[in-house]
């Protein structure tokens, strides 16, 4: 059946990985426009209900290899072109460089318009590879348009050899709306309780996140961290596993805490018995990297938490060095603990540097505005 509004595909597999939110605000935020959704899986379902998908799981092991099949012979799956033409979709919004490539020959089956949102590992690590580059030359060429966080990955992806007029910066955003600003203040203990976070992988800069940690309580012992990682492959468990092994070796025991990952609603609720959040991202060996700036630096603004990062990607352009957090030169653990110290010495900022981030992650990066944004980009792109 086809919508009263004009309907964008949005490609994202599998529809919803737990850190998706992101995605998902895209998908949900939209008011003109309707969104159905194309993917190979489907996961927390709960946690990111959609009812207009479809999903190549849903069709049992004859219909799945079918479609796998139609996918070796033409390029795309035969259920999403149906789907597409069904829906009366106008174009094709995929989700990371990776599928925006695999979905060029859907888009031309379909005759649709391609909008790709590229992200971090999908550029920076993925293009080192010279099959992915050549990929992504393609993809450039044959793509009408592509969405990137800020000025690092624009930068980026030109020097890859993407015309400059396809490219729209498009920031991800929060729901200001359903997240309370919380002013950060010392409490009774006169502990200064910090927070890192997030998938257990090099380029999120955990070891040197223990390192500076131990370099500023040293000089600070009131200072406590909480470390919450995301472990799910081989790798990230191994990382996690020596993160909790560089602690005791550090003597950190009772000082760093390794709280257990959580829904996402429960998670943004959490955030208010922190003080700072310290995010020092960094260029991972393999060239993976943050493609503009982690998303979970938007969400603690958005809360008035003020942060510690590295000037790594995009992420200067979320977090204000010395309006909203303070910034540290990329892998260097003597000026990340000089930053992390600075802050936790100086309280009677955090108030200032929170209601700033707010009215930065206001201003710049709340998601109704920035789906507003999106769909005015549908609208130029179809438009042609």
């Amino acid at each position: 059946m086809k919508s009263a509004r004009p309907v964008v595909a949005h490609s994202v597999s599998p529809f919803l990985f737990s850190t998706g939110s992101w995605v998902y605000g895209q998908i949900r935020g939209l008011e003109r426009w309707h969104a159905m959704v194309l993917c190979k899986s489907r996961e927390n379902q709960s946690e990111y209900p959609w009812d207009d998908v479809t999903c190549r799981d849903d069709l049992g092991l004859v219909g799945q290899l079918a479609q796998s099949v139609g996918r070796a012979r033409h390029g795309y799956m035969p259920v999403f072109v149906r789907a597409l033409k069904e829906r009366g979709a106008k174009l094709i919004h995929s989700h990371f460089g990776s599928q925006g490539w695999t979905d060029l020959p859907l888009a031309r089956a379909a005759n649709l318009p391609l909008v790709t949102s590229l992200y971090g590992a999908d550029i920076w690590k993925l293009s080192r590879q010279g099959l992915w580059l050549e990929r992504y030359r393609d993809l450039f060429a044959r793509g009408t348009a592509f969405l990137v966080e800020g000025h690092a990955m624009r930068r980026r992806i030109v020097g890859m050899g993407c015309p400059v007029e396809k490219i729209y910066i498009q920031h991800l955003g929060v729901d200001t709306g359903t997240v309370r600003l919380g002013e950060r203040t010392l409490g009774p203990d006169g502990l200064v309780r910090v927070l890192a976070s997030g998938r257990a992988v090099e380029k999120k800069g955990f070891e040197l996140t223990l390192e500076a940690f131990a370099r500023a309580q040293h000089a600070y012992p009131k200072l406590r961290l909480a470390l919450m990682l995301l472990a799910r492959s081989d790798e990230e468990l191994a990382r996690a596993a020596a993160l909790r092994a560089r602690v005791t070796q550090l003597g950190l025991d009772g000082v760093v805490e390794f709280p257990a990952p959580m829904p996402y609603a429960q998670y943004r609720q959490s955030l208010y018995g922190y003080h700072i959040f310290f995010a020092p991202s960094r260029h991972a060996s393999d060239g993976d990297a943050e493609g503009g700036a982690p998303v979970s630096l938007i969400d603690m603004s958005a809360t008035g938490m003020p942060i510690v990062a590295s000037k790594h990607c995009d992420i200067p352009e979320v977090v204000r060095d010395g309006h909203t957090g303070i910034l540290h030169r990329e892998n260097d653990v003597d000026d990340a603990a000089k930053a992390l110290l600075e802050l936790a010495r100086s309280p009677e900022r955090w108030v200032s540097l929170g209601r700033a981030g707010r009215a930065h992650v206001e201003q710049e990066y709340d998601l109704a505005k920035q789906v507003t944004k999106l769909e005015r980009i549908y609208d130029q792109v179809t438009a042609g």
